[in-house]
């Protein structure tokens, strides 16, 4: 199958020379794509700027975005060719973007500087409206010091709003873990069923993505 993956942080411009932005390394989804693509899948990659990426030997194709703006461009046009059948969308999209950009380096003579945060738009519902043709799609959702019920909203509310197949859910809490330690749940049964399987460590994680992408 033709997968397209997205992972790493997302850039949202201040000024010429600074950004906002947050601290996935992207390391998650350059493993995933490694896995994906041993298993026999054809695998493009759409990262983040420095984020880690897969074994040059891998085969897995890659291009890198910066604002989310511009990885949605990228979403928007690779979809548009109708040529995947899964999008796994593991980037750190950020929430908020500075309402202004400056065109030059501001002025750091300043006592204080205030920015001003608009909402960046929500990419997860969008993608399948992207494609000409049906392509299943995986989210992920991290959440902050959660229990398992407020997991459960959570992961819901990206149901909800549709456009999903499949939630990949984890909490910041968890985030200093080892790959190999993190927990990741896994929830496939819609916003009424929260039902979750739970695996451990990002390999566990790719085999898990592998048997989901062969049993459809």
């Amino acid at each position: 199958m033709n997968i397209l993956l997205t992972a790493g942080a997302t850039r949202e411009p201040i000024d010429s020379v600074r950004f906002l932005s947050n601290i996935s390394s992207g390391a998650t989804g350059a493993a995933l794509a490694e896995r994906l693509a041993a298993a026999g899948h054809r695998v493009t990659l759409l990262h983040g700027e420095n984020a880690a990426r897969p074994e040059a030997a891998s085969g897995v194709s890659c291009t890198v975005f910066g604002s989310t703006e511009q990885l949605g461009e990228r979403l928007r046009a690779a979809l548009a060719t109708g040529g995947f059948d899964v999008v796994i969308h593991a980037a750190a999209v950020s929430d908020y973007r500075p309402a202004m950009v400056s065109a030059e380096k501001l002025s750091s003579d300043a006592d204080g500087m205030k920015i001003q945060l608009v909402p960046t738009p929500k990419l997860l519902p969008q993608l399948r409206g992207w494609s000409p043709r049906p392509v299943r799609v995986v989210g992920f959702k991290l959440t902050t010091g959660a229990n398992a019920a407020e997991r459960a909203v959570a992961v819901g509310k990206l149901f909800s709003r549709g456009g999903v197949d499949a939630v990949v859910q984890n909490d910041t809490a968890e985030l200093s873990s080892a790959g190999a330690g993190r927990t990741f749940r896994l929830f496939v049964n819609g916003a009424e069923d929260t039902t979750a399987d739970v695996v451990s460590g990002v390999t566990a994680l790719g085999e898990w993505l592998v048997r989901w992408v062969n049993s459809r």
